[in-house]
């Protein structure tokens, strides 16, 4: 529910709403962190039992010309300095019914000055001491107050140094959200599915040792011995190996994503920001010791035809979003053939902070 569709219901049906539930959905409405400055609390007159924490709600609050608009008036029932649950003493509630019975407002308004403040502190008190409503008033202060949860649920990811989560490209958001599943250990690849499917919205799928070409350094390199030069590592079945980079079947997993509509599918190219984003995010829960790809699959029926039109939109690219048609009929099988490598979105982002150019793609092209 969207605080405007919450808003909305409240005014319609005030008395389904807890006090706490009303006093959030007027703080996001308003943005702002404090209760008093969310709402204008006004206390029952009568000695009639309050049907409910939110007896009335009145939205259109009338200001002078050159005044700010005023809050919403909230007259609750739980509390208050007169009414059935009012701590004067009974006569002052008398004493009040008989004022407004001749139509005056004066004694009402004096006494709902003098106990708004009350019931805001209680609502103010109601926020500190609930970890989810204290959270929401630090984003909603201006400037954004230091969040004590949020610091705790970074410090639980890891991410807790001030400027490190600052740096994902994804944001502190995410992390602050999947906590549980950045806390837990070990990260298991069905929690790293279920992570970027929420986030995604999109049906994930891990391919685990899917494997990556590592580049052996010169010094530990294979050599026979020519000359005064010794040989090294040259032992058949024990150490050798040949060429400049070793396969490595543990060291790469691929994250397989759909099948996708087009419009999906296009959001998760390279120099899109949404793959970006799901880089980073999956950078931050991976490491920096495993590599990964991300494979956006672009469902069988929103392949498109390749035509090199310069007019197209979204334009053909190569190795991107083409592919040659088929001779036997339409297309039967999703298209799964896109697979782009996270060090390569790192390091043509300015933005995030690149690897070492280490990992190769089964085609040989280097990170």
């Amino acid at each position: 529910m969207t605080a405007r569709s919450a808003l909305a219901r409240l005014l319609r049906e005030p008395r389904r709403f807890r006090f706490d539930a009303a006093v959030r959905v007027l703080m996001h409405a308003a943005r702002r962190a404090d209760p008093a400055d969310a709402a204008r609390f006004r206390s029952q007159p009568g000695l009639a039992f309050p049907p409910a924490d939110i007896v009335a709600i009145r939205p259109d609050v009338p200001a002078q010309a050159d005044a700010p608009p005023k809050p919403p008036e909230l007259t609750v029932g739980l509390m208050g300095l007169t009414g059935s649950s009012g701590v004067l003493p009974r006569y002052y509630t008398e004493v009040l019914s008989l004022t407004l019975r001749d139509r005056s407002q004066s004694l009402h308004r004096f006494l709902d000055m003098l106990s708004h403040r009350m019931v805001a502190l209680f609502a103010r008190a109601g926020i500190k001491y609930r970890l989810h409503r204290a959270a929401d008033a630090a984003v909603l202060s201006n400037p954004p107050a230091p969040d004590a949860v949020g610091a705790a649920l970074l410090a639980l990811t890891g991410y807790g140094t001030p400027h490190m989560a600052g740096r994902l490209a994804a944001g502190t958001d995410p992390l602050l959200h999947y906590a549980g599943l950045f806390a837990a250990r070990p990260r298991s690849a069905d929690r790293l599915a279920a992570l970027v499917s929420d986030w995604l919205g999109r049906t994930v799928e891990v391919e685990q040792f899917a494997g990556a070409w590592l580049p052996i350094p010169p010094d530990q390199r294979s050599r026979m011995p020519k000359g005064r030069l010794p040989g090294q590592f040259n032992r058949l079945g024990v150490d050798a190996a040949i060429g400049t980079r070793a396969w490595d079947v543990q060291a790469r997993i691929v994250l397989r994503v759909g099948p996708l509509d087009r419009a999906a599918f296009e959001a998760l190219l390279p120099d899109r920001p949404a793959l970006r984003r799901l880089v980073s995010l999956v950078r931050a829960f991976v490491g920096f010791e495993t590599a990964f790809a991300v494979n956006p699959v672009l469902a069988a029926a929103a392949v498109p035809e390749l035509r090199l039109d310069a007019a197209a939109d979204p334009p053909p690219r190569l190795g991107w979003n083409t592919w040659l048609p088929t001779s036997g009929g339409p297309r039967r099988r999703d298209a799964a053939e896109a697979i782009f490598e996270a060090e390569i979105v790192e390091a043509t982002d300015p933005g995030m902070t690149p690897l070492r150019p280490t990992i190769f793609q089964n085609t040989g092209l280097a990170a």
